[in-house]
């Protein structure tokens, strides 16, 4: 009777312990994903079109003056050079 007892014990404190290490693997699993939810925010936040636009302007990059429409073409036959008309000045990125 003893020793049934003592196995019982022994078997409920082997189960409490394994309790509180899903409890704390929970916990830890909420933190990280709250701080994936936020992460993704962020990212999410960089990526907006009102980011983008001003970080283009900052480049100096703008808007086009013209497009030009790229006529069709099969895929199947080599495509010929481009002809380009005028030119541009290169000038470096650490310059501008």
């Amino acid at each position: 009777m003893v020793l049934a007892l003592a196995l019982s014990l022994a078997g409920s404190m082997v189960e409490a312990n394994r309790q509180i290490e899903i409890h704390a693997l929970q916990s830890q699993l909420l933190q990280e994903q709250s701080t994936f939810a936020v992460q993704v925010g962020t990212l999410t936040n960089l990526s907006a079109p009102s980011q983008i636009a001003t970080k283009a302007g900052a480049l100096h990059l703008v808007d086009p003056s013209s497009v030009t429409q790229v006529p069709s073409t099969s895929l199947d036959a080599p495509l010929p050079l481009p002809k380009f008309s005028g030119y541009a000045l290169a000038t470096s990125r650490t310059l501008r």
